[in-house]
């Protein structure tokens, strides 16, 4: 197999209304590839872009020590994309989109500084300790801030290569590079770099042998279903498969490795620039080890946990490719759409076009929830299938900005069939975690619905 191929198929752009035409497959039925926290969600009432929520929920996490943003503290990008050629004339609607791509790759690069402040900050508060406190301690205090602060080293090590292969990601949305300068790119925010901590945590879930629990319950059922519907693996290339809100999209790479059309679509660029690296740039099996909680410093067990390595990837899917082939099976198809839900799947040309919708942890990222439900019976196929498993913990709820519709799930239900969806599978009651530290002393378990409803043959 050749080593220079990317297994997923991005879209050249990633505007916020992204709907241009996918560029050739290339990680399909060739042998081709390229080398390559758990409870209540964080604030989402800044939206800005395609940085916003997307379908994970991440903790509403206790409030962690930030360093002070500034140009002499921030890792700046050692790259800038190129500006445009003599006569190439650059969009200007897509430059706030490549301000906000450029700025989510620069808070990867802040981690460093952000993670080592608070670091500093737990140090400093152990030395302020009065001696007769300090000498009943049954902690090595220099131990443990040396391995915090490899433990943050290591992590750094590993956003850095996520970063290096987001400008591969950057010319493939615009080839034409951008107008916009370095100075122009503004410091990460709070919630960028809080959202940087619980990418981490969104690696673990998908990509590590430690969320394998967590994928089995909410991601095995929407398999299983495909599976038995499906039995034929020779016919699963024509069933077209949607998964928004993907994330780290391992559940369209599970689609496809099972010979299925597998479209991701994400609308944040945390999300696509790990998923990226994460599906195109790891040759390997556990190629990387990060300590996703090495910040966490409540609710410890032992003092142990916080420094517990987790290896990635445990599925390589360059690996994956060379299995199939060996065993002479198909790979199915992959790609990924940069965007809006509701922008890019309204448009009329989607209508129709799906053989199902899968949504796993998405539907309650909706403002207007019965909007999402319109739109995911448009897109299918008279006969196509809407498979969902999650809660319903409305991102917008609490907001005062943001409209949000809050719907029951049976008043969803009861919409759904007012549309025109008809109940192929009554809902079932999962018990899981998401993004969960297993050793941790919180353990928040969601009541998760999975069910799967289906627009009538016409």
């Amino acid at each position: 197999m050749s080593s220079n191929q990317s297994i997923n198929n991005y879209k050249k752009q990633a505007p916020r209304n992204m709907h241009q035409d996918l560029s050739p497959p290339p990680y399909s039925n060739t042998d081709q590839r390229r080398d390559p926290n758990t409870g209540d969600p964080a604030s989402s009432t800044e939206r800005e872009g395609p940085t916003a929520v997307s379908h994970a929920h991440p903790s509403r996490a206790p409030a962690r020590a930030t360093a002070a943003v500034t140009a002499a503290t921030l890792h700046l990008l050692p790259y800038h994309p190129p500006r445009p050629a003599p006569g190439v004339q650059i969009d200007e609607s897509m430059l706030e989109d490549h301000t906000s791509f450029l700025r989510t790759v620069a808070a990867f690069r802040h981690y460093l500084n952000q993670a080592t402040a608070a670091r500093d900050m737990r140090q400093t508060n152990f030395l302020k300790l009065q001696k007769q406190h300090k000498n009943v301690l049954c902690i090595d205090l220099e131990e443990m801030f040396s391995k915090y602060s490899s433990c943050i080293k290591e992590n750094s090590e590993f956003f850095e290569c996520v970063c290096e292969a987001s400008e591969e990601l950057f010319l493939n949305y615009w080839p034409e590079g951008t107008l916009v300068e370095p100075h122009e790119v503004p410091m990460p925010s709070p919630l960028d770099m809080d959202k940087v901590f619980s990418t981490l945590r969104q690696f673990v879930r998908d990509w590590s042998s430690e969320g394998q629990t967590e994928r089995e319950c909410v991601y095995k059922p929407v398999l299983d279903f495909f599976e038995s519907k499906f039995p034929s693996r020779e016919e699963r290339s024509e069933v077209r498969i949607l998964i928004p809100g993907a994330g780290l999209c391992r559940l369209s790479v599970e689609l496809a490795f099972r010979g299925f059309f597998a479209q991701a679509n994400e609308f944040s660029y945390h999300m696509l620039i790990a998923g990226h690296y994460i599906q195109n740039h790891c040759v390997e099996s556990r190629q990387h080890l990060i300590y996703p909680y090495c910040d966490n410093t409540c609710n410890l067990v032992n003092r142990q946990d916080q420094f517990a390595e987790v290896a990635l990837p445990d599925f390589c899917a360059a690996e994956g490719l060379d299995d199939l082939h060996a065993k002479g099976l198909q790979f199915g198809e992959l790609s990924m759409v940069a965007g809006d839900f509701t922008e890019v799947y309204a448009k009329a040309e989607q209508h129709r076009s799906w053989s199902a919708v899968a949504t796993v942890f998405f539907i309650d990222t909706a403002h207007n929830i019965v909007e999402y439900l319109q739109i995911i019976y448009d897109l299918l196929l008279p006969g196509g299938y809407w498979v969902n498993c999650g809660p319903l913990l409305y991102h917008f709820a609490d907001s005062t900005e943001d409209l949000s519709i809050e719907l029951s799930l049976g008043e969803v239900l009861t919409v759904a069939q007012r549309i025109g969806f008809v109940v192929a599978s009554a809902p079932k009651f999962v018990d899981t975690t998401y993004t969960n530290n297993q050793r941790s002393m919180k353990q928040l378990v969601y009541r998760c619905a999975f069910f799967v409803l289906q627009r009538p043959l016409e």
